[in-house]
């Protein structure tokens, strides 16, 4: 009887091992991707902050001193003007630029520093206060006063309408704002002058 024949099994050396080759990423996954990358890119930024001003630095202002009234549609934190070259009698606003407070509260903080609460109260009404373009490039604002001036005790003493207009360095909101922080200084020396020159 013949012995069964052995049977050998060849094995290929470890150094020679032959490797799986990496498997392609799948074309649905691969378009998914690019497809999300390009919405990422697209996607709209977020907008700036609006940007929010007041007359500048105060000094110290004396208590009580000054009362400002307005009109409801001066009572805003919004920044208007006026195109007078196109639809004059259509009031805007800008977006992105408004005031810290509305101008009666910003323009009494300032006022308060030209009045001697000893000897004075003043009843002021703000009836102007809008920035005007003339021209796409050319723009002025305008700041009307109605002063009601009387003494501690509340006996009437003088009243005076004071109108002030300034060009604009710029034909846009900074440019407002600079040529009303002007206004208001020009309008708390005169108010001080007018007062001292009272009895």
């Amino acid at each position: 009887m013949n012995p069964c024949p052995l049977i050998y099994r060849s094995h290929a050396p470890r150094g020679n091992a032959v490797q799986d080759a990496p498997r392609p990423v799948q074309p649905i996954a691969t378009l998914f991707l690019c497809v999300l990358l390009s919405a990422c890119s697209v996607l709209p930024s977020r907008p700036a902050p609006p940007a929010v001003h007041d007359f500048g630095p105060a000094a110290a202002a004396n208590a009580a001193a000054v009362n400002v009234d307005a009109p409801s549609w001066l009572r805003d934190e919004r920044l208007r003007y006026r195109l007078l070259y196109n639809d004059p009698t259509q009031v805007r606003f800008y977006a992105r630029d408004h005031w810290l407070a509305p101008p009666p509260a910003l323009l009494g903080q300032r006022l308060n520093v030209a009045v001697d609460g000893d000897r004075y109260r003043l009843k002021v009404t703000l009836t102007d206060f809008e920035q005007m373009f003339d021209a796409p490039d050319q723009a002025r604002v305008v700041l009307n006063l109605r002063v009601h001036a009387e003494t501690v005790a509340g006996k009437p003493v003088a009243e005076r309408l004071f109108q002030y207009t300034q060009p604009c360095s710029s034909a846009d909101a900074r440019g407002a704002v600079e040529a009303y922080a002007a206004l208001v200084r020009l309008a708390t020396d005169s108010l001080r002058t007018w007062l001292l020159e009272m009895p």
